[in-house]
């Protein structure tokens, strides 16, 4: 049976903490901007229990509130025990979440890294480079 107060209320709320920028509720996703339609996606994924949690570039297009607000939530989930798989091009994301970095190069992952890696060394295995030896 759906609660449609219980909806409504839970809907309001998201669209308040993420700022989504809608007339109303009611407002189909499809006549947002991308990054409301984004942000939309990530509300309805983040409210409930998960086990995994897999996000592609979670921040593209969206404003800096909004990125802080979704870094704290990937960060949230990971300390609730959720598996988290970011894919990300922004480098300063992928150093301020991860807890290990694997970097791919031409659809492979040739190297694996721990949370704190210099930004030097992701460069040089993102171009292909071989990873030292330690």
């Amino acid at each position: 049976m759906i609660r449609f107060d219980r909806c409504e209320a839970i809907t309001s709320g998201m669209v308040a903490t993420l700022n989504i920028r809608a007339q109303d509720i009611q407002q189909l996703a499809q006549t947002l901007s991308g990054g409301n339609q984004q942000k939309v996606v990530l509300a309805r994924e983040l409210s409930r229990p998960l086990k995994l949690l897999v996000v592609s570039q979670p921040t593209r297009g969206l404003d800096v509130g909004s990125m802080e607000f979704v870094h704290r939530r990937i960060v949230a989930e990971r300390d609730r025990g959720t598996a988290v798989v970011l894919v990300s091009t922004e480098l300063d994301e992928v150093l301020g979440l991860a807890d290990r970095i694997g970097v791919m190069y031409r659809g492979r992952i040739i190297g694996e890294l721990p949370a704190g890696a210099a930004a030097g060394e992701i460069g040089l295995l993102m171009a292909g480079g071989k990873q030292e030896e330690t």
